[in-house]
């Protein structure tokens, strides 16, 4: 149904936009935008791959039960040394803490699977311990940003729901961290933008927006540069902010809206799979991927930095991987590399090299400057640092141990472009008149110029 709107208060609502964009602060107001790579555990000829790219940041899984094996035994050997690389290049570290060791007390499964990884403990307290003992031996080496788990909306990362979700990991393990590291950011909750991911993320912001510094989020939705119609699903745009009809699922952007999300968002995880491997026209569609998605950050003050999925393709270090084809490079072969000489750059690659190069805002020289975090979130207490194992090696401690490539995040297959039915619709928070106020002037002036060009092609329509 069309909703009438008197010139004269169109013509009020367009002139109040117009002053707000000529009068907005800098997107870098909220963050300087930045571009990084989920690398999962790198070695040295992967973190060569990311200096040489461009880019600033790197993502890395600091898995639970990997650096705590033990309940009275922590290895931090392998995580030491992604670290130190990173900061010997110059890349910033963004790390994800996630998956429960099997030692742990964990509930019963709702979904049996076998794999401790995803279960929910118990109790937080041991998940607090990890928590405190990462983020202090991590900060201490210059990492500032840490994420509370990895896509908890998909059984295969977390078997509890959003409010075992909160309730056990996210309260408890923000608190952790901001305890331990007053200077630290919180983000998450790194959903997958897939089924019914809106519902979730509602139930978890309407519960503890607070938690978080930086809204982490995944998004794989494709383009219709790269073949994505409006009937595959969702697209990104539509995804990240333009839902489709009022039967789809909610975009990102509007359930941060309807909780009061004001702060910074970063995409953590996109990507285009090109496969087969070595096709042309499919890893052409990959770098027209990536650009693009570099294109419309640029464009959006509130969206700070981009994380492409993933470095390297899994094979052939997974021979079997199901998700082949997302990495920008392919190595040559699974033995000692280095690099570029034991690789192949993709286009996409070149794409990233090529846009980053010739846009210097994107990316910034120095770490984001964050956002004020919501006013209702704890105080930041540096605490006592709790007792932190040396690193003294294990039996396995001095060795690279074999890396799940797929063990920190999943790329959605078929539903990644879904639109999927909406149960989040909002009801009853539409607006009437013109509401651009004088606070976040850049978002507010163009949700409104968009809501007004909108409105525009419907009359014309």
């Amino acid at each position: 149904m069309g909703v009438a709107v008197p010139g004269g208060m169109l013509r009020s609502c367009f002139a109040a936009a117009l002053v707000l964009l000529v009068t907005a602060p800098a997107a870098a107001d909220l963050g300087d935008n930045g571009i990084g790579i989920n690398t999962h555990i790198p070695d040295d000829s992967t973190a060569d791959m990311v200096r040489d790219l461009g880019a600033n940041w790197i993502r890395v899984d600091a898995n639970w039960f990997q650096l705590q094996p033990a309940a009275d035994r922590y290895d931090w050997a392998v995580m030491d040394e992604v670290v130190d690389r990173a900061n010997a290049r110059g890349l910033l570290v963004y790390m994800t803490l996630a998956y429960t060791p099997a030692w742990v007390p964990r509930v019963a499964e709702r979904h049996p699977d076998g794999n401790a990884g995803n279960d929910e403990p118990t109790t937080s307290t041991e998940w607090v311990a990890f928590v405190e003992a990462a983020v202090a031996r991590y900060a201490a080496r210059g990492v500032t940003h840490f994420g509370i788990w990895n896509e908890p909306n998909l059984e295969q990362f977390w078997d509890g729901d959003a409010n075992a979700y909160v309730d056990r990991i996210l309260v408890p393990g923000a608190d952790a961290v901001r305890r331990t590291c007053a200077s630290c950011r919180v983000l998450g909750p790194d959903l997958a933008h897939v089924g019914d991911y809106d519902v979730f993320l509602d139930r978890v912001l309407t519960r503890a927006l607070a938690s978080f510094d930086i809204l982490a989020h995944h998004l794989y939705n494709g383009w219709p540069e790269t073949g994505t119609s409006i009937f595959d699903g969702d697209r990104f745009l539509e995804a990240l902010e333009m839902r489709r009809s009022s039967f789809t699922r909610a975009s990102l952007r509007e359930v941060l809206d309807r909780r009061g999300w004001t702060g910074e968002v970063w995409i953590t995880e996109t990507g285009y799979r090109a496969n087969p491997a070595g096709d042309a026209g499919e890893e052409s569609k990959q770098a027209t991927y990536v650009t693009r998605v570099m294109e419309e950050q640029l464009l959006r003050p509130w969206w700070t930095n981009t994380f492409f999925y993933e470095a390297v393709d899994c094979v052939p270090f997974l021979p079997t991987c199901t998700i082949d084809g997302y990495g920008i490079t392919r190595a040559n072969h699974t033995g000692a590399r280095t690099w570029p000489d034991d690789y192949r750059r993709k286009p996409a690659y070149d794409a990233i090299q090529s846009f980053l190069a010739s846009h210097p805002e994107l990316p910034a020289d120095a770490p984001p400057m964050m956002g004020t975090p919501d006013a209702g979130a704890p105080s930041a207490d540096a605490g006592t640092t709790p007792p932190v194992d040396a690193g003294a090696p294990g039996a396995d401690a001095g060795t690279t141990p074999s890396v799940d490539v797929d063990a920190g995040a999943s790329p959605p297959s078929g539903d990644a472009a879904s639109g999927g039915a909406d149960a989040g619709d909002p009801g009853g928070e539409t607006s009437g008149g013109c509401a651009v106020g004088a606070t976040d002037a850049s978002p507010l002036a163009w949700a409104a110029l968009f809501a007004l060009a909108w409105w525009a092609r419907r009359r014309r329509g």
